[in-house]
């Protein structure tokens, strides 16, 4: 007797990586952007079906090996989908999604860094691609090497659609990476809350951040870069200079606090979203994201990273010339929240700190809320009376 033909299903997320993963799938589907490369549901079902689920240790290399197999393999086929497009909309999508399955292909890979740094290409080759009939301005720049120290410093000023644009000089948001987001996806996702309001954007890849993770050690001292690119956006005429604020997510909020410190009077108001004026000490931090730190440092072995995360503890005394809102979720086990309140307290009425207790690192599953209530708390110190756009 013949057997019966296989079941044929849809493809699905399996339930026992969905309880492992839970964290990152939110972060999968980073807001809902229109610019910024991004993927659907349908795409994390059809990237992750029948992952094999006997060993899901988010700690493994084996496990991150397999994830970039697969969202690389996606990603390949949306390539492929993007050239055979008959229409500037079809290869536009198209190379949005393609961008979006490779940054998730590598966000979490670090055993070869050429591998990654050539994902991390691939991101950036698809995301000018998708940039075709956007209605935002996209213009590139670059410090070169030598002005912000011994690397060039690529980096995009973005201005909103005309019809959203106030009168006059624009008001600007400088936007920071984290240790493993990418400037084309998470960044330009979170600044499309205030391109919507009017203001332009500036967005960067630092030494270590970006496309450059890997290839140079992430600085520390990122304020260095940040005060070329305000003498940059000074020169600019499209840019009211002294309506500038800064954004800094994850590690990019720990520069944001390091900017509100030493740069405070360039700017009106500085957000940080979850980071924190210390780091969790290295020993107890979990397996990956050890590596990601050692990743992005360019570190040697665990003694190495023990001093260089005890560095960056930042003195939280004295007066700072701005405002800063930080956002913050109770269970991070990144940036302590104890540190931050201690800065609250130090920092008195020119901190605002919005706590999420239900929430860990970056308050994912709270973005929406947060990042509308903080492009509306910049809105209201940058925008001209009358309001946020």
């Amino acid at each position: 007797m013949p057997s019966a033909p296989p079941a044929v299903r849809p493809a699905r997320l399996p339930e026992p990586l969905f309880r492992a993963c839970g964290y990152f799938l939110p972060r999968l589907l980073f807001l809902r952007s229109r610019y910024a490369p991004q993927v659907g549901w349908g795409d994390v079902a059809v990237a992750l079906d029948g992952f094999p689920c006997d060993d899901l240790d988010l700690a493994s290399a084996a496990f991150w090996d397999e994830w970039r197999r697969r969202w690389t393999s996606l990603g390949d086929r949306y390539a492929r989908l993007a050239g055979g497009s008959s229409t500037a909309a079809g290869r536009a999508r198209a190379a949005r999604a393609a961008a979006g399955c490779y940054h998730w292909a590598e966000f979490m890979y670090f055993d070869d860094a050429r591998r990654k740094s050539r994902l991390r290409g691939k991101v950036r080759e698809f995301f000018l691609a998708g940039l075709e009939g956007a209605d935002l301005d996209f213009e590139a720049g670059e410090l070169p090497a030598g002005e912000a120290g011994p690397e060039p410093v690529p980096y995009w000023l973005v201005l909103p659609p005309a019809h959203r644009r106030p009168a006059g000089p624009l008001p600007c948001v400088v936007l920071s990476n984290g240790l493993d987001s990418m400037t084309e996806v998470e960044v330009l996702a979170l600044a499309e809350a205030y391109l919507d309001r009017g203001m332009a954007a500036l967005l960067f890849d630092g030494p270590g951040q970006g496309v450059q993770v890997g290839r140079t050690p992430l600085r520390i001292e990122m304020e260095g870069v940040v005060a070329a690119l305000v003498e940059r956006l000074r020169a600019d005429r499209r840019i009211a200079s002294n309506r500038l604020a800064f954004f800094g997510v994850s590690f990019g909020g720990y520069f944001a606090l390091r900017v509100a410190r030493s740069l405070g009077d360039a700017f009106a108001c500085v957000v940080n979203a979850s980071g924190g004026p210390r780091v969790a000490p290295y020993d107890e931090l979990p397996r990956r994201l050890k590596d990601d730190f050692r990743f992005a440092f360019m570190g040697g072995d665990a003694a190495d990273m023990r001093v260089r995360l005890a560095a960056l503890a930042l003195d939280v005394g004295g007066p700072i010339g701005t405002e800063v809102l930080s956002v913050h979720g109770a269970l991070d086990d990144i940036f302590p929240l104890t540190a931050l309140e201690e800065l609250d307290r130090a920092w008195g009425p020119r901190h605002r700190l919005l706590t999420y207790p239900g929430e860990a690192h970056v308050c994912l599953n709270m973005i929406e809320a947060w990042s509308l209530e903080a492009a509306d708390w910049v809105a209201g110190r940058l925008l001209p009376p009358g309001g946020p756009a």
